[in-house]
This record gives structure tokens, sequence and C-alpha cells, in this order.
């Protein structure tokens, strides 16, 4: 049991989304799409890499507002290293509604 803690830590993370959404159910299928369309060119960057690539969608901390996080975990650090160049490190922060993607703002 302890051995599969110490492997857990071991998991690089890398925050692709991280945007303040509404908390009506309306939109949870504006959102999905959204996430969908974002992660496109990341799964398929992910299908062509050795490393293991996931992806996990959560929520933030309860607030005032309702925060959606979508994180890439890296079994390796030569896969996270090489995704970081290519890139970046900011997280999408915006909804933009006419084309259902995470965009920076």
């Amino acid at each position: 049991m302890v051995l599969l803690c110490i492997l857990r830590e071991r998991m690089y993370k890398h925050r692709i989304i991280e945007c303040v959404v509404n908390d009506s159910s309306d939109y949870d299928y504006i959102y999905d799409s959204a996430v969908q369309n974002t992660l496109d060119e990341y799964f398929r960057w992910a299908d062509t890499q050795d490393g293991t690539v996931s992806f996990e969608k959560s929520w933030g901390e309860p607030s005032y507002s309702l925060c959606l996080q979508v994180d890439a975990k890296f079994e390796d650090k030569d896969t996270y290293a090489l995704f970081k160049l290519v890139y970046g490190n900011k997280p999408f922060n915006k909804l933009d509604t006419h084309t259902l993607e995470f965009t920076h703002a």
C-alpha cells in the first residue's frame, strides 16, 4: 500500500484549463464540448508519444464561483518536459462561446 502512494506522488501534472464557469446545468453541454474541442490537439499529441499521458477534469475548491480544471498527467519526466516545451505553461482561462473552445484571456 505504501508503494502505491509513493508511485502516485511521482506523477507530473500540468494544468491545461482553469476557468470560472456558470453553475447552471444548461451550460453542461457547452462546457463538455469546449473541453473536447480544446483538448483535441492534446489528444492527438499524446497518441504520438511513447510515455503515458492522461487527462483529468475536476472542479476547483468550493467558493462563490465554480472553477473548471483540466490537468494533463504524465508518468515520466521526459514526456512532461516535451509537453511543456510544445504547449507552454499558461492554462486556458476564458471560454469562447462562438468556437466552443477555451482560450487565453
